[in-house]
């Protein structure tokens, strides 16, 4: 599905149902998880850091108008600086995720570690119908984000990292221009100084009708209704 650039086309289909413009969608993928650590704003979600790939990640959550949402619920997770999510190296591993909820002003702050692109597995169908089509099957480096607040619909996206190679040909068709963020080394406004940072500000549409009938875009099927019979 993802490798098909169907995942995508469900996302924009989901986007154009939304009450109002706001912040896109982009793939939850396989590697999210429920129950993710919380953490207070400006905390470490990786246990292994450097000085050289630390980074801080900052911005506001407003509604569709620029409001501040306070107390909005924002979920990350990403690779490690190996290229790696968690469960890859240690399926009981936890690391590289977390919880952090929005201020009075809707701000968000934590830190973390660059992300790097990686290859997608290549065993099997999806691996073969890759090669035969004669594509890298690389991901870009990117941040998966899901960010909910009551009254509104919740967002599933992820930042994709400026300059990276593979903006333009990622093998999942993920990446779209909107969403990229720029790293800066020196932003005088960043909320922890002295690191490298990127700086994103969110917004998320009014809950409409479509949005309570329940399920998460791009959520596995068998965990939003029980099989059939």
């Amino acid at each position: 599905s993802d490798t098909l650039g169907l995942s995508t086309l469900v996302n924009t289909l989901h986007d154009r149902t939304a009450l109002e413009e706001a912040t896109h969608t982009s793939l939850l993928g396989p590697f999210f998880r429920e129950n993710a650590p919380r953490m207070e704003p400006g905390a470490q979600i990786a246990r292994n850091v450097s000085k050289e790939n630390e980074i801080v990640l900052w911005g506001r959550v407003t509604d569709a108008r620029g409001r501040p949402l306070a107390g909005a619920r924002v979920t990350v997770w990403q690779t490690g600086a190996d290229g790696r999510y968690d469960m890859q190296v240690d399926p009981n591993a936890v690391d590289i995720r977390g919880v952090f909820e929005t201020d009075d002003e809707g701000r968000y702050v934590f830190r973390s570690v660059r992300p790097l692109g990686y290859y997608i597995p290549l065993d099997g169908p999806v691996g073969e119908m890759i090669r035969e089509q004669r594509r890298h099957g690389m991901r870009p480096a990117h941040i998966h984000f899901l960010i909910s607040a009551p009254g509104h619909r919740e967002l599933v996206t992820a930042l994709y990292v400026e300059g990276d190679e593979h903006l333009e040909d990622d093998v999942v068709f993920g990446a779209s221009g909107d969403l990229v963020a720029r790293l800066r080394t020196d932003d005088p406004s960043s909320p922890i100084p002295g690191l490298p940072s990127i700086h994103f500000d969110f917004s998320l549409a009014r809950e409409g009708e479509v949005d309570r009938l329940g399920g998460r875009v791009g959520a596995d099927p068998s965990r939003l209704a029980p099989p059939a019979p």
